[in-house]
């Protein structure tokens, strides 16, 4: 591996990015659903690569042609592949920057019912994977027990967490694991993006809300992951909405293909 593969797998991650941030701002139903642009980005990524295109290719151009792995590399997977397991370390290690903590009461004044939501959410995953995995997995199909800890691995943890579990699940001698949490992690936020928002888009419309009315409906720049100008703060000019693109994700992403 050399510096010039990894520089071009890291611009090709950017490049994504920058791509599935203008499909946000383009497309009026992903702004509807408020897909993130890396979730945009990263279809974009899965049928460039090897998975889908590659397939189509190699039909075409035979198996060792440079084309079956689409516009992917090898090098550049390889690149790719050990990065969710890195990159949850810098999710975790930035929790609290920039953050005033309060007190143990206010936490818990705060947090309290959200951490009650959570476990209840956390334990009921557990329950159904581990029912499955003794009822169903283990007995028919000959897996690992521990496959029952993959739904509250993929969606409760997400991408990360299952990114950072890969050395796990080899020395569990069940590699495999990795691509199932993985996706279960993406059948996870897309289910949770799409399903929740129309409910909750459902219940705007039919005024079964207190909350959320169709007065404060948002603005098209809003739903478009962009700060009004007037609004932009920041010290560095925060110029996107975290929901949409993380700042420094943008940053990075345009700096990459610049340089």
């Amino acid at each position: 591996m050399t510096p010039d593969q990894i520089g071009f797998a890291l611009l090709y991650l950017g490049l994504f990015l920058l791509i599935g941030k203008w499909i946000r701002v383009r497309v009026k139903w992903m702004q509807y659903l408020f897909l993130p642009s890396s979730v945009i980005g990263g279809f974009l990524a899965l049928l460039s690569g090897p998975q889908v295109l590659g397939r189509l290719l190699e039909t075409l151009s035979g198996e060792d042609s440079f084309w079956a792995t689409g516009i992917l590399s090898p090098e550049i997977m390889a690149v790719w592949d050990p990065l969710p397991g890195l990159m949850i370390n810098v999710v975790f290690a930035t929790l609290f920057l920039g953050t005033v903590l309060p007190s143990l009461a206010k936490v818990w004044e705060i947090g309290g019912p959200q951490l009650s939501f959570g476990w209840t959410l956390g334990w009921g995953q557990y329950v159904v994977g581990l029912l499955l995995a003794l009822l169903v997995l283990t007995p028919f199909y000959d897996m690992p027990p521990f496959t029952g800890a993959l739904i509250e691995i993929g969606f409760e943890g997400g991408h990360g967490i299952a990114g950072g579990l890969k050395g796990t699940f080899e020395d569990l001698e069940f590699s495999e694991a990795y691509d199932l949490a993985i996706g279960l992690a993406t059948v996870g936020i897309l289910s949770v993006v799409i399903i929740g928002i129309t409910a909750i888009n459902w219940g705007i419309r039919k005024k079964k809300t207190k909350v959320m009315t169709d007065q404060g409906a948002l603005t098209d720049l809003q739903k478009a992951g962009i700060v009004e100008f007037e609004n932009r703060e920041a010290a560095a000019k925060m110029t996107v909405r975290p929901e949409s693109i993380e700042p420094l994700s943008l940053h990075f992403a345009v700096i990459d293909v610049l340089a």
